[in-house]
């Protein structure tokens, strides 16, 4: 900001009420921009802003003679403000004149990946961010769509710029640059006050500045925002404590605690993450405690209802980890699907790793493991938990994989900034250590529970050390095999069926493995009155091993025995090894 602007700025808020603690000084810094800073020792350093220079929703209903979608009428209130030659008056008062100095004083860039240019966006890789910027465009736009059309001043050429603009995002990322998101923060054009720069412009102001209503308005929804001068100049840190706080008729951010001289002054937005600073505020922080991963899973309704109802398993949203001002389906109503409200997963569960705290992993495990488990278990069993572990490790080694991939160069040249390439950088890496951290618990939780539950489960390994005749002995005289013929296995898999079939027929087992042969009992007892129902593997196996079988008198018991097989064991991801469990609560 430009040392006048910021003169004028300080100036227009002293004349307006705005009041903060003496010694305190705002100052152009190379790495920050405008930093508060403390000229001597300050205890409870305090910052108030009058509720009549706040731009607020009740601005943007008397403007605009509205009663819903507050945040989205108030960003085109600040475009009419930015963009906008004429007055804009509510209640005899003229907004434009009124807000002029903060408005020129508002940034003249905001590093949010959503302007970059195509070059800039490939040192994202395919990070959540990376690849999700064209969706959120999409959103903005939607947004935007919603409420320019009710907008009668304007009304065919917002349709026109709708037809435009629905067209240019399902171009390319230079296209997309080039007609659009290059414009936005460029000083040499105007846009009309309604069009999508102008509201895309807005949008990031709030995106980057806008504090939460509730402060100063207890019965404000709790998405609602506002803008507040001055107090936006605070920088952000997250081991900074503050208090927001209504006083008089002022909003006010007081500093819990004493300053010294030099020091800066700042404010707190809450633990975040770098994909939230990154994408809302244009910065990143390194080694940021508060930094997530978003891993987003999609369920089936059928799924969801279940887990709602059935179980104690917790299946977060986005309101679980921050109030969002700016998601445009904040505040509206949903419907219960069958009693269960569903709807807020609409898009997916979403789950927000982190190195700090394992507890959203925690959740992912008892979502995955429910979904492994069979109609008889619990998703606290030990099989579906070590089966739901490897296929959530999996998913987790996926998108690992995913961000080493190289997004497709653009084939238009354009410079990179330094800047946006280091935050870039931060931000991959902090991905990248967050989710082989969560590859690395699994890990050692499988191994915690191998270690632990080792007598509840049986390896071929275990099995040929403790059953050392079956192989030579007791295989070949249940095949009714010549002594001059050999035994061809397939997989270990192939191994666990016979060996089952083989016990079960001679009624011969050491003790340490008879509870492998009381689960098959009783899962017999279960299943064998039904329906024949034989696959082509099955089929193929029984065929290849039993060729001895023209009448096919073993097939049902194969296919019986596969079937317990697959049903009480898991598949190590690591080995393709598959090991049966016994039936116990973790």
């Amino acid at each position: 900001m430009p040392p006048e602007k910021l003169k004028e700025l300080l100036n227009w808020g002293y004349q307006h009420g705005v009041q903060h603690s003496k010694d305190v000084e705002f100052v152009q810094t190379p790495d920050k921009g405008i930093s508060v800073v403390a000229k001597s020792e300050i205890s409870n350093a305090s910052f108030q802003v009058p509720i009549d220079i706040v731009i607020r929703r009740s601005l943007a209903e008397q403007l605009f003679q509205i009663s819903s979608n507050h945040n989205t009428w108030l960003k085109f209130l600040v475009a009419k403000l930015k963009f906008d030659s004429n007055a804009t008056v509510v209640e005899s008062q003229n907004l434009k004149t009124k807000f002029a100095p903060y408005i020129d004083a508002l940034p003249r860039e905001i590093d949010s990946p959503l302007v970059w240019n195509p070059m800039e966006l490939n040192e994202l890789g395919n990070t959540n961010l990376g690849s999700s910027l064209t969706l959120k465009l999409e959103s903005i736009f939607l947004e935007w769509k919603s409420a320019v059309i009710h907008l009668e001043e304007c009304n065919e050429d917002a349709r026109q710029e709708i037809v435009f603009t629905q067209q240019l995002l399902t171009q390319d990322k230079s296209s997309i640059f080039t007609n659009l998101t290059s414009k936005v923060f460029s000083s040499e054009l105007q846009f009309s006050w309604w069009s999508f720069p102008a509201f895309l412009w807005s949008h990031l102001i709030f995106l980057s500045r806008s504090f939460p209503e509730y402060v100063v308005n207890p019965d404000a929804d709790p998405s609602s925002v506002i803008l507040l001068p001055i107090v936006d100049l605070l920088n952000h840190d997250y081991n900074s404590k503050v208090e927001w706080k209504r006083v008089d008729d002022s909003f006010c951010v007081q500093k819990l605690e004493t300053v010294m001289a030099g020091q800066e002054i700042c404010n707190n937005y809450g633990g975040k993450g770098n994909e939230e600073l990154l994408s809302g505020y244009g910065f990143v922080l390194e080694s940021n405690i508060f930094d997530t991963a978003a891993l987003k899973v999609r369920l089936s309704q059928a799924v969801l209802t279940q887990i709602l109802r059935e179980t104690q398993i917790k299946l977060p949203n986005i309101s679980d980890y921050t109030t969002s001002a700016f998601d445009f389906s904040a505040g509206r109503e949903t419907v219960p699907v069958s009693g269960v409200d569903i709807s807020k997963y609409e898009d997916g569960v979403l789950y927000l790793l982190s190195q700090s705290n394992s507890l959203c992993l925690d959740w992912l495990l008892d979502m995955f493991a429910f979904i492994e488990k069979s109609a008889t278990e619990s998703y606290v069993n030990l099989r579906p938990r070590l089966q739901g572990l490897q296929n959530l490790r999996a998913a987790l080694e996926a998108k690992l994989a995913t961000f080493r991939l190289v997004p497709e160069e653009s084939q238009k040249q354009y410079s990179i900034s330094t800047y946006r390439a280091k935050t870039a950088q931060v931000y991959k890496s902090g991905q990248t250590k967050i989710v082989k951290h969560a590859i690395n618990e699994l890990k050692r939780l499988e191994k915690e529970w191998t270690t632990k539950y080792k007598r509840d489960m049986l390896t071929v390994k275990k099995l040929m050390r403790i059953d050392q005749t079956f192989l030579e002995v007791e295989l070949p005289a249940f095949l009714q095999l010549d002594d001059n013929s050999d035994i061809a296995l397939d997989s270990y898999n192939t191994l666990f069926y016979l060996w089952v079939l083989c016990k079960h027929a001679n009624g011969d087992v050491t003790q340490e493995l008879r509870w492998v042969m009381d689960l098959y009992d009783t899962f017999t007892e279960v299943h064998e009155n039904e329906p024949d129902v034989i696959d082509k593997e099955t089929k193929f196996l029984h065929q290849t091993i039993f060729t001895n079988d023209s009448e096919k008198l073993s097939l049902k018991q194969l296919a019986l025995a596969v079937k317990f097989v697959n049903a009480n064991s898991y598949t190590r991801l690591s080995k393709g090894e598959m090991i049966l469990v016994r039936n116990v609560n973790l």
